[in-house]
């Protein structure tokens, strides 16, 4: 892939396949996607599916990222219908039991760890085989702020994002320069993650985003869109010199 100054994200015609793409900020990538002409892949969960469903361009396979069987069948019927991964993006994710370590139930801390790790872990494995199939190869796993800046109560899935980034650190090292992998940390974005999930049940009141706003340089909540300029940035070749990075997007949270 050459770079493109007119062209943010990857080429026309390349091939990338999104995790999570029924999200908020997955919805808003395979918008940008297929407006320039990109093969997208939507892989979600059935509910995440039919409660907001992919535009009629994307190739839609039903799958629970944290099922190693379930993942293997949907890379196997994407290796059968498609010739190669040039991008792959992992948004798989979500919350639940805001609670502090000492009062956590085991079953609640191995369910956010396999939602938000686990998943990253199947789902690289997989992807990469395609993603050797291109030239330039582009994997980005969305982790979160909260990897390296934990808030009380979300202890349990903070350790799962640090391991999303370590995770990408050491993909990145195994399989440079074949494929480039890095990791894009939101900050707190107004989408149905603040109250559960996509497809999930809302177990949360919404966060009062205007309170919150007053904590952050920028003055707003982020939103969906915020993040998709990044991740086109480092699926396409604009990014191609850049491997194993945390690209935090918080509106300047983080540095106060």
């Amino acid at each position: 892939m050459e770079f493109n100054p007119t062209r943010l994200g990857p080429p026309q015609g390349a091939y990338v396949a999104v995790v999570g793409g029924c999200g908020g900020m997955g919805r808003a990538l395979v918008k940008e996607l297929v407006a320039t002409q990109v093969h997208v892949a939507v892989l979600d969960l059935p509910s995440s599916i039919e409660d907001k469903p992919p535009l009629p361009e994307a190739l839609v396979i039903p799958m629970d990222g944290s099922n190693e069987d379930q993942v293997k069948a949907a890379f196997d019927q994407l290796s059968q219908q498609w010739p190669r991964l040039d991008g792959f993006v992992n948004l798989a994710g979500y919350f639940k039991a805001f609670t502090p370590i000492s009062e956590l139930d085991t079953a609640d801390f191995d369910e956010i760890i396999s939602g938000n790790l686990r998943s990253h872990f199947l789902c690289a494995r997989a992807a990469l085989p395609l993603l050797f199939r291109s030239d330039q190869g582009a994997m980005v796993c969305v982790a979160s702020t909260q990897a390296i800046d934990v808030i009380p109560n979300y202890t349990h899935y903070a350790a799962a994002k640090a391991g999303v980034v370590a995770l990408v650190k050491g993909l990145a090292r195994e399989n440079a320069p074949r494929v480039r992998v890095n990791a894009l940390a939101p900050g707190l974005t107004d989408t149905a993650f603040l109250t559960g999930g996509t497809g999930r049940d809302e177990i949360f009141e919404k966060v009062d985003s205007d309170r919150y706003a007053k904590r952050v340089p920028m003055r707003r909540m982020a939103t969906a869109e915020d993040m998709t300029g990044p991740l086109l940035f480092l699926l396409g070749p604009a990014s191609g010199f850049i491997t194993g990075e945390t690209l935090l997007i918080d509106g300047g949270l983080y540095v106060r």
